[in-house]
């Protein structure tokens, strides 16, 4: 006998009602982010702790009669120099912070003192190293602190005091060049026989003060408003669906009616057709910001003004492309962009908001520490990313995703000659045209291509920051043009593809780096765990690259391949750094380990270079935040693995370059820290909306329990057929047949 569930009369949690209840509980955490809550009796209180800072400087001179011999003040010169050194140490010694402390009113070992190494070493000598950032780290908390950097060129020391109120840090400034002239006469009373060379301090002017952190409240308050209605949302949505299904599945629950069969909408009869045969505006805005992606050094492009994020030229042009995909979307019609939700969508949510969560639960450390305003910056760039995807993925048809790789291709074409232009006659093509063509209130950086940096290599960039990322961005094209080889019909097609190949394989040889080789490596290592038979079919094909590869970069191949040597790995700093940072971000691993200290809090310049993403993401976002990343990866793969083992005559090119790609940009993340500079990213997450954009058509056209590879099949279709490349322009989609029934209205949100 079957029992039946009993009924459950529950209200049904409609997009409306959702959206309300988040944004209550984002208001209460909001609040009580800067605020105090308390029930009995009602107020609300704030506790948002004020920070103030307060300068001043302190010059080492000599005694008076000396200032009148110039032989001497010349003698004396470096002496002074290294002196002021030598005090701006002494004033961070336990005795001198002892007698800042009575000063102030506070015990010594509540300040926390540090001097800045400001001596011309290198960077590896400024590195603190694991013991020293556990120190660093139990200190970090403390709401007094003074900072002391020496001049290298002159007898002056910079102190800079941080208080929680402007006077008590205009009096900690103050007190720390009093106590160091107290210690030092102390000193010289209790061992006159070591005194040496008379000198004077003299202070350069009182300390000035003020607050510093008026503006971390109103940026807190929106930031955890935002997480807390997202994440409330979500929480509510899923709990809807998952209620809807077990309703749906209950024994009691209605027979449902077979499902109509509908046309796919991209086989739909349209009378403005697929990009580039359109005339909707937002495909071609897409492709105008693929090209700003792929031709323009943005990052090195800045407006000149002053506001709480940079203006970079990727960050003027993207609000225009949001806000032409908000207004198409409010008017509806066949053009309008479609929102789709698919598992990559829900990848790149979980990564923005891991990191939007380790700067909410780590706000009042970054405030006392003064690191709250770069966290902002990295998160305004990384919610750029996600745009850029959402837009990409809603906007471009499944139809016009090859025609977009083809594009993809050509312009990594374009950047790949001038790479190699620039290597070859030390002229770079991007940098020069943008400072030629921008107006006068854009700021353009400037590079040499005669440049070398530490260990002898060029600094070959192309249109990125930095060689590291020319590399990157060409790696993200390569699996388009292998890709193409593998599925090309003619040999003219197939020619064409292997000199695209050999190209963006020699413009990154030529930036003389080691991932210039360890990157398509992995991307190939991707299309052979794919295609492993056709791949091998390509082998002499891939003998005769490596010989034009030399010729089209002469002496790039060599170089790189010299690096990889043994004796050379153990010679090259870069590796020997890069494999001490493993063990030098232990404390800051262990002390923040799930949401990590705050997304892009780590600065590189006071604390240490992390030439790793995985490590950088260690650090900031924690495990959770990391291990978002590597599931977003896996997301793009997993999306793409229905059409790549379905050779899906239309889709399964596009896929399989997509997931190479992804592949390919965690071994970067592995090489360097590959989000800080954004074209990758950009371009990443361009190629996972395209393949998004296919996901989502498919998921929501099909009928459900047929994988994508094998809905759009017929039974008496035959064997699949071969896929014809990267989906030609003309190259034929299957069509389901239509149903009689009338169209159903699609719902964007469906209720329970």
């Amino acid at each position: 006998m079957t029992t039946r569930r009993p009924d459950i009369h529950l209200p049904r949690m409609t997009l409306r009602r959702a959206m309300l209840v988040s944004a209550v509980v984002g208001l209460l955490f909001a609040i009580s982010s800067i605020a105090s809550i308390s029930p009995l009796p009602p107020k609300v209180t704030s506790r948002h702790d004020s920070v103030a800072a307060a300068a001043t400087a302190l010059m080492i001179d000599g005694p008076s009669p000396a200032a009148l011999d110039r032989t001497l003040i010349y003698r004396e010169f470096p002496g002074y120099i290294n002196r002021a050194m030598l005090f701006s140490n002494l004033i961070t010694s336990e005795p001198v912070l002892n007698l800042i402390g009575r000063q102030v009113g506070i015990r010594g070992d509540q300040i926390y003192a540090v001097a800045r190494l400001t001596s011309p070493v290198s960077a590896v000598m400024r590195e603190p190293d694991a013991e020293q950032r556990a120190n660093q780290l139990l200190r970090r908390g403390a709401r007094y602190r003074l900072d002391l950097q020496a001049d290298p060129y002159l007898p002056i020391v910079t102190i800079y005091a941080q208080a929680p109120t402007v006077a008590e840090a205009e009096q900690l400034a103050d007190a720390s060049i009093s106590s160091l002239e107290q210690y030092l006469h102390q000193q010289a009373v209790a061992a006159p026989q070591r005194a040496g060379t008379p000198f004077v301090l003299h202070q350069l002017g009182r300390a000035r003060g003020a607050v510093v952190n008026h503006k971390i409240p109103p940026q807190l308050f929106v930031l955890t408003f935002l997480v807390a209605f997202s994440l409330s949302l979500a929480l509510l949505m899923g709990a809807a669906q998952v209620r809807r299904s077990w309703i749906a599945a209950g024994p009691n629950a209605p027979p449902a009616a077979a499902a109509p069969v509908r046309r796919r909408w991209l086989r739909r009869p349209r009378a403005d057709g697929n990009w580039p045969h359109t005339t909707r505006v937002l495909p071609w805005m897409i492709a105008g910001f693929m090209v700003l992606l792929w031709l323009v050094p943005f990052n090195t492009i800045q407006l000149n003004a002053s506001l709480p994020f940079d203006l970079k030229l990727d960050r003027l042009l993207l609000p225009i492309l949001f806000g032409t995909w908000l207004l198409s979307a409010s008017t509806g019609g066949p053009a309008a962009p479609r929102l789709r939700l698919t598992p990559i969508h829900i990848g790149v949510g979980l990564v923005v908001g891991t990191a939007a969560l380790s700067i909410v639960t780590n706000a009042q450390e970054l405030n006392q520490a003064l690191e709250f305003d770069g966290p902002i910056k990295k998160l305004v760039l990384l919610l750029s990313f996600a745009l850029l995807f959402l837009i990409v993925a809603s906007s471009i048809r499944p139809g016009e995703v090859p025609a977009f790789m083809k594009f993809m291709l050509g312009l990594g074409l374009i950047a790949a000659l001038g790479t190699i232009w620039e290597y070859r006659f030390f002229y770079n093509v991007f940098y020069d045209i943008p400072q030629r063509v921008l107006p006068g209130f854009f700021s353009v950086g400037i590079v040499d291509s005669h440049e070398v940096d530490e260990i002898g290599r060029r600094m070959t960039r192309g249109p990125a920051e930095h060689p590291l990322e020319c590399v990157a961005m060409l790696s993200m094209a390569f699996p388009i043009a292998l890709v193409g080889i593998i599925n090309s019909k003619t040999r003219g097609k197939r020619a064409l593809y292997a000199i695209a190949a050999v190209l963006l394989l020699a413009a990154a040889m030529s930036t003389y780096r080691k991932t210039a080789l360890l990157a398509p490596v992995s991307i190939i290592l991707t299309v052979a765990w794919f295609r492993r038979r056709d791949l091998l079919k390509l082998a002499p094909l891939g003998l005769l690259s490596l010989i034009a590869i030399h010729f089209v970069s002469p002496g790039a191949l060599g170089s790189v391949f010299v690096q990889l040597k043994p004796n050379s790995l153990n010679a090259v700093s870069t590796v020997s750094d890069r494999s001490s940072d493993y063990d030098a971000i232990r404390p800051d691993v262990w002390s923040h380990l799930l949401f990590g200290r705050g997304y892009g809090s780590y600065d590189h310049i006071t604390y240490r270079v992390l030439d790793s993403e995985v490590l950088s993401r260690l650090v900031d976002v924690g495990v959770l935040g990391l291990a978002s990343l590597f599931l977003l990866v896996a997301l793009i793969v997993a999306s793409a693995r229905g059409y790549i083992h379905g050779r899906h005559p239309a889709y399964g090119g596009p896929a399989l370059a997509v997931a190479a790609a992804a592949v390919g940009f965690i071994v970067l993340a592995f090489l360097f820290d590959v989000t800080s500079f954004p074209h990758t990213p950009y371009l990443l997450l361009t190629m996972a909306g395209m393949l998004a954009a296919i996901v989502g058509a498919e998921d929501r056209e099909q009928p459900a329990g047929n994988p994508p590879d094998r809905a759009l099949r017929r039974p008496d279709d035959g064997p699949p057929e071969p896929d014809p490349g990267l989906g030609d322009l003309d190259a034929p989609v299957p069509a389901v047949p239509a149903a009689p029934e009338p169209r159903v209205p699609e719902r964007t949100f469906s209720t329970v």
